[in-house]
């Protein structure tokens, strides 16, 4: 880390706090005002879903039209647009699967529209046959419900053996086999607890393996006993949306190491944000603003087709490799602080920064390419501003790791009764009078004093007598105060 002044040491210990411990807000300013902004904004007149997932579903939607055909070098790692995005609303949070359906709804009319205008274009030639590379393209992955099925997609084509007659002889000869490939595309999950239910079959073993090669854009390959499969240059993107409570269903204190759970960005809604509104209160769909959606995101898929075409890849300026590396050193200055005082939360950390940071080149090159669209040409550059604001979003992600780490993702047996209890209290203004908390909890009452004991040993919550009348008292929990 480059060395900086005591006052710039106090400035970065307040900003580290404040992203430690400070309420996360959306940065929604930090989307370029080019194409995000007043798609967002036209989204948000037709559905009081949170705005933080209506900007996740126009990312999502870019980053499916972009795919493989952009990337930045990082070493020796092409840094490609694809990324893994989990949606998590609270219980009392509406329109959780809002962003998934726009998602799915206009990247489907965009496949239909780049189909017919291919179609149109080879009747006015007579040449049915005649293939731009439009004609096969498709921007959702199918929902093949198993490992199996989604190599089927997005492997290469094999060789084939083909039986033919001369006469009374047969013969066998090879041909290539007949196979669209879709190694880049955006997998669509209303509900990810389902993807996470699927992965656990046993048929499925080695399926979160395969997700965190394609993440990584590996090539990858498979050889089982009558068939050998190679997938090059992948490019998945996964978009989904969940509760909290299904979620936390589904994964364990492992996951929370896994290097497939540190591949996720997650965006969570505690709370609902926006008014909820009526059926009439909705906007209806406008057909210019929905032309306007649509032919922004074809020409995004072009520009992409052109950045392709020139066959480079994009370099980093050096005012936005400085802004990328001093947000780098930030972020060895939070583990370093955590570590201050628990080492082995500070670790965890460290495995989920390491995959942010490389998301900061994904969305700083989502960014770009938008801009570039918008410009009409491209550089190949990433520039400062989208550095800076890949930088931002980023930090949202980084804040929300951290809280859902230290809040949420807790899984061992002690911290989830900690959690049951806790939660029980704060729903009852911090306190609760100790037989009423045992019947909320149903459990029996050994165990339940086993959990009280080691909560008031831990400092989580103490128990007071307080008096109720002449010569009675009532036995209170309540959650002990925390300090800031």
């Amino acid at each position: 880390m480059t060395s900086i002044t005591q006052e710039e040491k106090l400035i970065q210990a307040r900003v580290i706090e404040a992203r430690l411990n400070g309420k996360l807000v959306f940065p929604e300013k930090s989307f370029p005002e080019e194409f995000f902004q007043p798609v967002v904004e036209y989204f948000s007149t037709m559905t009081d879903a949170p705005i933080s997932f209506l900007h996740c579903s126009v990312f999502m939607m870019v980053s499916g039209v972009i795919g493989n055909r952009v990337f930045v070098p990082a070493g020796s790692q092409k840094v490609k647009v694809n990324l893994y995005l989990l949606m998590l609303a609270g219980s009392t949070v509406g329109r959780k699967t809002t962003g998934i359906n726009l998602a799915k709804k206009y990247l489907r009319l965009l496949e239909n529209r780049i189909k017919a205008a291919s179609e149109a274009r080879n009747a006015e030639f007579f040449a049915p046959t005649q293939d731009n590379g439009d004609e096969q393209v498709k921007f959702i992955m199918p929902d093949s419900g198993s490992l199996e099925g989604l190599i089927e997609t997005m492997r290469e084509p094999g060789v084939i053996t083909v039986t033919q007659w001369d006469g009374k002889d047969k013969i066998q000869i090879q041909e290539p086999e007949p196979k669209t490939i879709m190694n880049s595309g955006l997998a669509l999950y209303s509900e990810f607890a389902a993807l996470l239910d699927m992965v656990d079959k046993e048929y499925n073993k080695g399926y979160k393996t395969a997700l965190i090669d394609f993440y990584d854009g590996n090539d990858y390959e498979r050889q089982l006993k009558k068939e050998h499969s190679v997938i090059k240059n992948p490019c998945l993107s996964m978009f989904a949306a969940s509760t909290m409570t299904q979620f936390k269903q589904r994964i364990k204190e492992d996951d929370k190491h896994s290097g497939f759970l540190q591949r996720i960005a997650f965006v969570h809604e505690t709370e609902q944000q926006r008014a909820l509104q009526s059926l009439i209160q909705i906007s209806t769909p406008d057909e210019q603003a929905e032309e306007s959606v649509l032919s922004g995101l074809e020409k995004i898929y072009q520009m992409a087709r052109f950045i392709q075409a020139g066959n480079e890849p994009f370099s980093i300026s050096y005012e936005a490799s400085e802004t990328y590396q001093s947000e780098f050193d930030f972020d060895a200055a939070i583990i370093a602080h955590v570590s201050k005082t628990d080492k082995d939360f500070a670790g965890i950390l460290q495995g989920y920064f390491g995959r942010l940071d490389v998301m900061r080149l994904k969305v700083a090159l989502v960014f770009q390419v938008v801009k570039d669209t918008h410009a009409g040409t491209s550089g190949f550059v990433i520039s400062k501003e989208s550095m800076k604001q890949a930088c931002d979003v980023i930090a949202y992600f980084q804040g929300n790791v951290i809280r859902l780490l230290r809040d949420e993702f807790r899984f061992t047996p002690f911290e989830q009764k900690t959690k049951r209890i806790t939660d029980i209290l704060t729903k009852n203004g911090g306190q609760l009078k100790k037989r009423s908390l045992l019947q909320r909890t149903h459990w029996s009452a050994k165990e339940f004093a086993e959990v009280i004991e080691t909560g008031k040993e831990s400092g989580v919550w103490e128990q007071v007598a307080v008096k109720t009348g002449a010569n009675q008292e009532s036995i209170i929990i309540q959650l002990c105060k925390t300090e800031g």
